[in-house]
């Protein structure tokens, strides 16, 4: 795996790390319903993408089977809840082990996968309501056992990308799958394609009298008639299967 990211803040609540040597990525979206007077909302966040990466530093990498992202997600989880962390989070953790991309997510954190420039795979976001995404806390939020859990096939070519709602509430398949072929045709690297990614997901959630998945969802939940993107930390990675 080759692999690299871009994230442009805009509550500064998303956090993630890449780790290729190990094929792990992790990517963590705190909630920001919890914004109040001395509450941190990106806290748990935080602390799950650091808790993961403490143990994937500690791991050797390239073990056999690789990491297991559900049994991550559950310790860093657990981690977090011990220290009694502030918010609450989405997050996605992905870990290549030999031809199978492992997952593991919960809410509306997602990743897809493409090969020859179509879209082969795509997660399917977690969500109580329009905007209420399943979510971990200390209390009140989703259990680890509800994450998604799985593998995906993966061959040489193929790119995957990850990222928090703010580019996937903003960015519709189509549109990243057109970023991916154009990145590839033009053999960008993965952090060229992440920042395209990513400026393309800001451009769209700024822009106003444009249809985005966010504003279609709503249109169709809610009865709302608005046409644009939603505000959001946007945080991408892009990874190369190699």
């Amino acid at each position: 795996m080759e692999a690299a990211s871009c994230f442009l803040p805009d509550h500064d609540e998303d956090s993630h790390f890449v780790r290729p040597e190990a094929g792990v990525v992790a990517l963590a979206d705190g909630v920001g319903g919890y914004r109040a007077p001395g509450v941190d909302a990106a806290a748990f966040a935080r602390a799950l993408v650091y808790n993961a990466f403490e143990m994937v530093v500690a791991t050797t990498p390239g073990g056999a089977g690789g990491i297991c992202p559900y049994a991550l997600l559950g310790w860093a989880y657990e981690q977090a809840v011990s220290t009694r962390t502030q918010g609450a989070s989405t997050a996605v953790i992905l870990s290549l082990a030999g031809a199978t991309l492992k997952y593991a997510y919960i809410g509306d954190s997602a990743f897809a996968v493409f090969r020859d420039g179509k879209l082969f795979f795509r997660s399917e976001a977690q969500v109580h309501s329009f905007h209420y995404p399943f979510q971990l806390s200390v209390k009140n939020g989703n259990s680890v056992t509800s994450a998604a859990r799985g593998g995906v096939e993966v061959k040489e070519g193929d790119v995957v990308v990850a990222g928090t709602d703010g580019l996937f509430d903003n960015v519709t398949s189509e549109e990243l799958q057109r970023i991916v072929a154009m990145g590839r045709a033009l053999g960008l690297s993965p952090k060229q394609t992440a920042d395209v990614v990513a400026g393309f997901a800001y451009e769209a959630s700024t822009t106003m009298g444009r249809d985005t998945p966010f504003s279609l969802e709503s249109r169709k939940k809610q009865g709302t008639i608005f046409r644009r993107g939603k505000r959001d930390d946007i945080t991408v990675v892009v990874a190369y299967i190699v």
